[in-house]
């Protein structure tokens, strides 16, 4: 059956061009790209709403408007308003952005964008959006009535849950939460700034198995362990690809070692501690954006799509009307869960761009053939899945 609510799309970062050096680049859309999708949506008759609206959809207390669609931007990032909000406000679409109290920049000040450029105020060259949002951003935003706030959980980290190891730091985004969390609460707003974010961890530094904040059980590897491991990687160059290999054969022998004597964890976190942290997560970054932007906040998307029904349960006691779906995909029909639609396909021409955003909303509201089209691709992969 299709859905019984409006499309829900997702985007993070819009940039002219990802933006060099910043370990999250691979989320970045061009912003061509993005003026095409929303002048595409606007010419075909879509009508972007807020999740208000959508909830009210959802539940059957409002007609089904199958030209409705919410956009959604996750991680509060700089672009956001230096972008993405000033090309959707030209073609009348309203934006949700979904931030993280921790990593929202301290100020109220307000940085210049592309609706500056476009009225004289400054030139293109001199506005920049790698960063973070400024409360001052958000405010502006909210009150423009283009945009609304909502939770994004508090952190937007990951924290290691086992010691099973995943390899090891050679910069770049394999190291990126670790790494951030090595910043104080004071400082993570302004990591990517930072020209020696990647300079953190050394090279060969330990990965293990990590996982969102908001389900990962936290586990303190072996200061010693990690110690041992940096002090093997300082006696090869790792910026040469050619070394890692050696290197990694003796730091996995090490590692196994330390393994069967089953002294790799010395610490792990209790239950009570993981629910009081999982309120922070939840219940603190919904009474600070509250607080701070004097607005109600009833919506939470789960970073990387992580989620349990007792994180969502906890949700709607603080207040939430609704949550994401995320990677919880048998809750896609519950009436308090958002589903969400990726749009970026980077790499197709525009013409095939336009055609999967077809196929996407059309087969969503049950147009034909789209929907045909769906249910054929929903069949292979069920066959596929069984073999």
């Amino acid at each position: 059956m299709p859905n019984c609510s409006p499309p829900v799309l997702y985007f993070h970062s819009v940039a002219p061009r990802p933006f060099v050096g910043w370990p999250l680049r691979f989320l970045t859309m061009r912003l061509d790209r993005f003026e095409q999708q929303m002048r595409y949506l606007r010419d075909r008759g879509y009508r972007a709403i807020f999740l208000e609206e959508w909830l009210a959809m959802r539940r059957g207390e409002q007609p089904l408007d199958k030209r409705a669609i919410c956009l959604t931007f996750d991680d509060g990032l700089l672009d956001n308003w230096v972008y993405a909000f000033p090309v959707a406000k030209k073609y009348g679409m309203k934006i949700t952005l979904f931030v993280c109290p921790e990593l929202i920049e301290p100020t109220d000040h307000v940085r210049p964008n592309l609706e500056d450029v476009w009225e004289g105020r400054c030139h293109l060259a001199e506005i920049n959006g790698l960063g973070q949002l400024s409360w001052g951003e958000l405010r502006r935003m909210q009150a423009s009535g283009f945009a609304d706030v909502q939770s994004h959980t508090m952190s937007h980290t990951k924290y290691t849950v086992s010691d099973q190891l995943r390899g090891f730091y050679y910069g770049d985004f394999g190291g990126f939460y670790p790494t951030l969390n090595t910043y104080d609460v004071s400082e993570k707003p302004f990591y990517s700034r930072d020209k020696r974010f990647e300079q953190r961890l050394p090279l060969g530094t330990p990965l293990f198995e990590e996982q969102s904040a908001v389900i990962a059980r936290r586990k303190v590897i072996s200061s010693a362990f990690v110690e041992e491991i940096t002090g093997l990687a300082e006696k090869f160059d790792l910026t040469i690809p050619e070394h890692r290999p050696n290197f990694e054969r003796k730091a996995k022998q090490i590692y196994q070692q330390w393994k069967s004597t089953q002294k790799l964890v010395v610490g792990e976190e209790t239950e009570a501690e993981y629910g009081q942290r999982l309120r922070y997560e939840i219940v603190q970054s919904r009474q600070i954006l509250e607080e701070r932007l004097q607005k109600p906040v009833s919506f939470l998307c789960w970073p990387h799509g992580d989620n349990s029904l007792s994180a969502h349960l906890i949700a709607l006691e603080a207040g939430y009307r609704a949550t994401t779906v995320g990677k919880m995909t048998t809750e896609v029909h519950q009436p308090d869960r958002i589903p969400r639609l990726g749009t970026d396909w980077g790499d197709l021409p525009p013409w095939w761009m336009y055609r999967k955003l077809d196929y996407k909303l059309g087969s969503h509201y049950g147009r034909q053939p789209y929907y045909a089209l769906w249910l054929a691709n929903e069949w292979k992969n069920r066959i596929l899945t069984r073999i």
